[in-house]
């Protein structure tokens, strides 16, 4: 049973005795060369939740603790010219890992006796180039699983035991082998080559990450005390690095950059804007050089396939490419924003319902940096909705960010359409216009109705900049007034299907139309709805009350529009 999981299947009176002859056996010094063996045998038993409570009592699992070498300081310290048999240490570890995912009688157990405290003293060896890696990645294993399933102690391991003090410790001393290891030099926090982690390193900083983030969780982060902003000021320079930070194995990489992302979601959001630092050079332009504009002739009012070939002509791609890279903006290096838009894109690229829940902390912590700070909000909002040039599509198609999330405008997970459009909405500095231009009226109906927002006009819940001169592209304005509000694409004229048709045919087909409502009505099957004084739908008992103070609704009109994306103050 040491490679499979399928259970043991021995009766009860069989698994008594076994466990009696094992626990006898581990706490008989003299059979200490079994020690491993026995361990390994518990370790397979544990999988087993049922029998567990009837097998384990406080005195067997102080056995246990005490081979994981989790012991009081005072015994930590008279042990230390004793020689330790760090298989039997890793084997007891792993035996009570087992133990507390599987029980939360153990689990309530552990906070009592000897385990916190010898974890939390083999915690200041860590530095100790003969402790085995194995021993401190399961002894993070271990807080993680307590920190976890025991909400009382956190409030303990944070300031009777200084639980982030030695943790983010950790994190510096990982960081730092890593960079001399890579061999790469900092310039004023300014790091011209990513460190990059071996395996080992990115297990350790993984379950270091994990643990902080249990212990950080409950901290008021509008407002800490001094001691918790001080903690939190020192660690969020250390998840910059982070996200700079690769392995050399994607997944590790992917893992490292996504418990990093869940730490950032519960630091004070004024700290945002320590993910960003000074350039070591000054840059004459603080923003990426525009790119160059086709020049194309103005068509005639009746050449439309001139108009289109004209509005949908590609710009440089290669220049594209590098301004789209470009890591300064504002005199700031924006790298760390780069990496997480990274992150964002290959998250959304992720495909089934199995790439929710892996998205919805990274889109929370988007919606957080955007609306806690101006520089990366401004930054943000190039990289995701950048002036339109290419309207010839929904705004749903494709293959940017853009069009990812506003295909998730319209999806059936309630809290991930919340999210994506609450995203986009801060983004157009939640101006109604400005979101139906980026996303259709289609798209964004949901977000507006949830809002009271249906009829436009609303007073934005941040203290947005005033709006600077305009700035669409020469392509947008050619074809702005041929743009269909709903769907949010361009589409060229042509002929009405009421054309040629005599008032009464007209008055047929509307009746038609009425009656297929109503009959999709009585088979609940839609719900007609009308706009309210409130800006929200409201229920209609019959589609004859839809011809009752029928409303205008909004068509994006983009006159007095502006992207903000070249003058803009906000």
């Amino acid at each position: 049973y040491e490679q499979q999981f399928t259970p043991v299947g021995l009766s009860q009176q069989c698994t008594e005795r076994l466990w009696n002859v094992i626990m006898g056996r581990l706490s008989d010094p003299a059979a200490s060369v079994t020690h491993q063996t026995c361990l390994s045998v518990i370790r397979i038993l544990s999988r087993d939740k049922q029998s567990l409570n009837n097998v384990i009592d406080s005195d067997r699992l102080a056995v246990i603790v005490r081979l994981a070498g989790l012991v009081p300081e005072e015994e930590a310290l008279q042990r230390l010219n004793q020689q330790i048999n760090y298989d039997v240490v890793t084997e007891a570890q792993k035996c009570l890992s087992n133990l507390l995912y599987n029980s939360s009688a153990i689990q309530r157990m552990c906070c009592v006796n000897s385990c916190i405290p010898g974890l939390m003293c083999r915690l200041k060896t860590f530095k100790d180039p003969d402790l085995p890696h194995l021993v401190k990645y399961f002894d993070m294993r271990l807080l993680f699983l307590l920190t976890a399933f025991c909400g009382d102690i956190r409030p303990r391991l944070r300031s009777e035991y200084h639980g982030l003090t030695y943790l983010i410790e950790i994190l510096d001393l990982s960081l730092k082998t890593a960079q001399e290891e890579s061999e790469v030099q900092s310039i004023n926090g300014y790091l011209p080559n990513p460190i990059i982690f071996n395996d080992e390193q990115a297990e350790l900083v993984n379950e270091v990450l994990k643990v902080l983030y249990n212990l950080v969780l409950h901290i008021d982060k509008n407002s800490p005390d001094e001691e918790e902003d001080s903690h939190c000021l020192r660690l969020i320079s250390i998840l910059r690095y982070l996200l700079l930070a690769s392995t050399r194995c994607p997944e590790k990489t992917d893992s490292l950059h996504s418990n990093t992302v869940n730490l950032l979601l519960v630091m004070p959001p004024k700290m945002y804007e320590e993910l960003l630092c000074d350039m070591p050079q000054a840059s004459e332009s603080p923003m990426p050089p525009p790119a160059p504009t086709v020049v194309t002739t103005q068509p005639t009012a009746g050449a439309t396939a001139l108009m289109e070939a004209a509005c949908f002509t590609e710009v440089d791609s290669d220049l594209s490419k590098q301004n789209e890279r470009s890591c300064e903006y504002d005199g700031k290096d924006m790298t760390a924003i780069i990496k997480l838009l990274d992150f964002l894109d290959s998250r959304l690229k992720s495909p089934g319902q199995s790439s929710s829940k892996s998205l919805m902390p990274i889109l929370t912590l988007m919606v957080e940096m955007t609306q806690a700070n101006r520089t990366i909000r401004k930054f943000i909002r190039l990289r995701i909705l950048p002036p339109l040039r290419d309207v010839s599509k929904r705004p749903e198609e494709g293959h940017t960010i853009r069009n990812k999330l506003c295909s998730l405008m319209t999806s059936p997970l309630h809290d991930l359409k919340h999210l994506s459009a609450n995203f986009l909405f801060i983004l157009c500095k939640e101006s109604v216009d400005r979101l139906i231009k980026y996303t259709g009226y289609g798209n964004a109906a949901g977000l507006l109705a949830s809002r009271g927002l249906m009829l436009g006009g609303s007073k934005p819940t941040i203290d947005y900049s005033s709006d600077s001169e305009d700035s669409d592209t020469e392509e947008y304005e050619r074809v702005k007034d041929m743009i269909n509000p709903v769907t949010g694409r361009y589409e060229p004229p042509r002929p009405s299907p009421l054309d040629g048709m005599t008032d009464e045919q007209k008055e047929h087909e509307a009746m038609k139309l009425v009656n297929v409502l109503d009959k999709l009505t009585r088979n609940n099957i839609i719900q007609p709805c009308r706009i309210g004084d409130d800006g929200k739908p409201h229920p209609v008992e019959s589609v004859m009350e839809l011809q009752e103070g029928l409303g205008v609704l909004p068509t994006g009109d983009h006159n007095n529009d502006s992207d903000d994306h070249n003058n803009d103050s906000d």
